[in-house]
């Protein structure tokens, strides 16, 4: 499993602010061109499956990943041969919901194979 700091440092990370299931969980893709990996459609799959909410999703900024790697405890992460990961991290204020991250884990299991399996 890749380590908090390689996900943070080399991943563009995207969140969903609407959903307080959601909280600490996050989609990685690499930075620029994002892979092979399609986020915007992604996104309207997980929004039809009732796992993402409609509210704009959001990315941590450059100069919030010092600040992510200090109060983030990363939890799970399962890396696909899209190439993308998805992440589960606990923060104090914002823990990761384990029901929430399973669902996630099957939508993305039925749809790609994992990579680091």
């Amino acid at each position: 499993m890749l380590s908090k700091e390689e996900i943070i440092d080399h991943h563009v990370l995207t969140f969903d602010p609407g959903d307080k299931r959601n909280g600490s969980l996050y989609i990685g893709t690499p930075p620029g061109s994002g892979g092979n990996f399609d986020v915007t459609a992604t996104l309207g799959a997980l929004r039809a499956a009732k796992l993402w909410s409609e509210i704009a999703p959001k990315q941590v900024a450059d100069e919030q990943k010092q600040t992510y790697k200090t109060q983030l405890k990363l939890v799970d992460c399962i890396e696909y041969d899209a190439g993308f990961l998805v992440a589960r991290f606990d923060h104090p204020k914002f823990r990761s919901d384990a029901a929430r991250w399973q669902a996630w884990l099957d939508f993305f299991d039925a749809r790609h194979a994992r990579s680091n399996d």
